[in-house]
């Protein structure tokens, strides 16, 4: 009986395991960018609007390069139908990209080129289709080259990335083309996102934020290193009691141990001379100096641990913590963060969301699991040598 009663903590257990691990997974691939992303401006017959944007964009990441590695803007459309005069027909997310792009979003070419800065400039119509995309189109030939129809005009395929469908997309497929030349085209766009890498992800991030709500008021901004802490702090949290619970077990061990020893040489002393325990007591003396000294390091280890948060999310910190006025303002100042009746996202930020909510349904099942199961080894209880004085 007492089997059976383990085996479902342990599948909740195991269960919890794996989709933490599909969660931690999301989460990195989610990457370590800095986006902010507005709705984009209506086309006009006129067209361009995006280009004017496009440019206005770039003035504003070029005053802050400084604090910056690499930066690009680009536009997002879900939904768009692309066709070839084979026939194929795919629905899928455009992308209208700027120069740079390709720096800051990586992506595996298979064939041809991706959109260069001179695509931009010219604001050339071609495009870079996905590997599936490209065989659908143009199944049994070579698609560099060849043109598709996209929004009643021809784009010439400028080159073929690997992969298909992305997490975070509602589309299965994926094209990209010049920023400029959506503009120049009038196509109505959904968002535009100004995306970057930080040399200091905390001070670049902040830098980047007041920057762009400056210029383009109302939009979302995403730090995706800080979401990502954020997302894993249940974890911490946990990692955090655990580390604290085995250090009060080490210690309470280290304490029976050096208690065991003050016993033995206490013995000790009624049968030999002290003189002639100096070297052994030496020695145990320097063991119990080392013991202590790794569990002060441990408890040091795990105070940083602990604080390391605070430093990067310095809106949690109220001006004066004893301070009732304080802590009202920076819980409202919080609750505007998320109070926002339009918020656009990513296709990063929802990667970030979907390995989230992995995580965190994995870390209770893994907690139930263990719960179900039981473990005895924290709460041992360890007795104290004690010295036998009446002899």
């Amino acid at each position: 009986m007492k089997q059976k009663r383990k085996h479902p903590g342990m599948l909740a257990m195991l269960l919890g395991a794996v989709l933490m691990l599909t969660g931690a997974l999301a989460l990195f691939a989610a990457g370590d960018t800095m986006q902010y992303v507005f709705p984009a401006p209506p086309a006009t017959p006129e067209g361009n609007e995006l280009s004017a944007l496009y440019e206005a964009g770039n003035k504003q990441l070029v005053s802050i390069e400084d604090s910056l590695t690499a930066y690009a803007i680009g536009a997002r459309r879900q939904g768009t139908s692309i066709s070839s005069s084979t026939g194929g027909s795919v629905t899928a997310v455009l992308y209208a990209v700027g120069e740079g792009y390709f720096d800051v979003m990586h992506e595996t070419l298979q064939a041809g080129r991706v959109i260069s800065g001179t695509d931009v400039a010219r604001a050339d119509d071609v495009i870079v289709l996905d590997e599936k995309t490209a065989l659908t189109l143009f199944p049994g030939l070579d698609p560099i080259g060849q043109t598709v129809n996209l929004d009643g005009l021809s784009y010439e395929v400028a080159g073929v990335i690997r992969g298909g469908r992305k997490l975070g997309e509602a589309d299965p497929q994926i094209a990209y083309i010049p920023i400029t030349s959506a503009g120049k085209n009038a196509m109505d766009m959904q968002t535009v996102q100004c995306v970057a890498r930080g040399i200091d992800s905390i001070g670049s991030a902040i830098l980047m934020e007041d920057t762009m709500r400056s210029w383009q008021a109302g939009g979302s901004f995403y730090n995706m290193t800080k979401l990502r802490l954020g997302a894993v702090m249940p974890l911490r949290w946990a990692l955090l009691i655990v580390g604290v619970s085995v250090l009060l077990a080490l210690l309470r061990r280290m304490n029976a141990m050096t208690m065991g020893r003050v016993c033995h040489y206490y013995e000790a002393l009624r049968l030999r001379y002290a003189r002639n325990m100096l070297p052994e007591l030496a020695l145990n003396v320097l063991l119990c100096a080392a013991g202590y000294a790794a569990i002060l390091g441990l408890a040091s280890a795990l105070a940083v641990f602990s604080i390391q948060p605070l430093y990067v999310f310095t809106e949690w910190i109220p001006e004066v913590v004893v301070e009732l006025s304080s802590l009202t303002s920076r819980f409202w100042a919080l609750n505007d963060v998320h109070a926002a009746a339009i918020r656009c996202v990513t296709r990063e930020f929802c990667v970030l969301e979907l390995g989230e909510g992995l995580l965190r349904w994995g870390f209770m099942a893994f907690l139930l699991g263990l719960a179900m199961h039981g473990n005895r080894f924290l709460s041992r209880h360890v007795e104290l040598p004690a010295i036998q004085r009446d002899r």
